[in-house]
């Protein structure tokens, strides 16, 4: 291998010495040197193939000019394009990316924000594994949190306002007719599932109806999104089997209801006829799926560039000011997969 070339190899080539080398390289301008010897630097850097060491000379600056990413899992769908919208805005402020993902382990997370300061980060975005994640090793190193949570309120955080989301698919299966409908909730997350049972149990007392304790259906949480694939088609092929089945189901991301959907499809259950697949997120594969999933749909790539402007506005400011939530809203997008309760299944 071809040793990397520095400024010892340039001023060999060019005759000079190494200091007035590193003054031309590095553009210092508080010691005047003369066009020539300048020119005759630079033709002699770009002969020997000399490229300046940014990392060992932002180290001497205390200025990577880096930021971190950090995210529970990599196989999650919803990552790319929220990630995407991160280095959009960061790029165009000179900033470069590291990205770190702990598959869900609180141990390695923690381990991720000890490399964080050792290696000079100058922030970080990170998807906390828990809502019991601590962040006491990154006083010095501003971040932002992406997550809805009330539990990180003493922390600047952007995220979704998944509640309204809820809401929104929830009210308009029941003007579809829907009275019968489930919840399942799971996958990739580790906490936080609490508020949706309380809201769908609310939705229901509000129109008066009763809930099925039956229909709340949780799958396992904080697993990879393959994980959370298999479990829930291993719930769903025990559930979908019930002779009382609802007239709909509402998942919690669309992993979840990507499973439910494939199982009624193997089962000869119609979707929608017999059947209403909701589910949240809006990934890709919601889009290609038979029929086409309806979803509660986050923006995930303004999440990402709301994120990252959030933390560059934290990185200027002189002195920390009081934390910052963010919530995005979403939308229902309709697809194949949702249609009006079938006749005589309301209660």
């Amino acid at each position: 291998m071809k040793k990397r070339a520095t400024i010892v190899d340039v001023a060999k080539e060019c005759g000079v010495s190494q200091a007035t080398v590193a003054r031309v390289l590095s553009g210092q301008t508080g010691i005047r040197t003369k066009e020539s010897t300048r020119k005759r630097v630079l033709e002699a850097a770009k002969k020997v193939g000399y490229q300046r060491n940014a990392i060992a000379a932002n180290f001497r600056l205390q200025k990577t000019n880096s930021i971190a990413v950090s995210i529970a899992d990599i196989t999650n769908p919803f990552f790319p394009e929220l990630v995407k919208g991160i280095q959009e805005v960061l790029r165009d402020a000179g900033y470069s990316v590291v990205q770190l993902y702990n598959d869900w382990d609180a141990d390695v997370e923690q381990e991720h924000f000890d490399y964080m300061v050792r290696t000079c980060v100058e922030g970080a975005i990170i998807s906390p594994s828990a809502s019991t994640t601590g962040f006491d090793a990154l006083q010095s190193t501003p971040f932002v949190l992406l997550s809805n949570s009330d539990k990180f309120a003493m922390h600047d955080t952007v995220g979704n306002d998944s509640r309204s989301g809820m809401r929104l698919a929830l009210e308009r299966l029941y003007q579809l007719g829907h009275r019968r409908i489930a919840l399942f909730v799971g996958g990739s997350m580790r906490s936080g599932s609490n508020w949706r049972a309380e809201l769908f149990r609310e939705f229901h007392r509000e129109r008066g109806l009763s809930v099925d304790p039956e229909l709340i259906l949780e799958s396992d949480y904080g697993v990879s999104s393959t994980s959370s694939f298999a479990a829930a088609r291993k719930i769903m092929n025990s559930f979908l089997d019930r002779p009382d089945l609802p007239t709909a189901i509402f998942s919690s991301n669309d992993i979840l209801a990507l499973a439910t959907l494939q199982v009624a499809n193997e089962k000869g259950i119609d979707v929608p006829g017999r059947l209403s697949v909701v589910g949240m997120d809006g990934i890709f594969s919601g889009e290609v799926s038979y029929p086409p999933l309806t979803t509660v749909q986050k923006n995930r790539r303004e999440i990402g560039r709301t994120a990252a402007l959030a933390l560059l506005d934290k990185i200027k400011a002189s002195e920390d000011g009081p934390a910052r939530r963010q919530l995005l809203s979403c939308k229902l997008l309709e697809r194949g997969s949702m249609g009006p309760a079938m006749t005589g299944s309301q209660d």
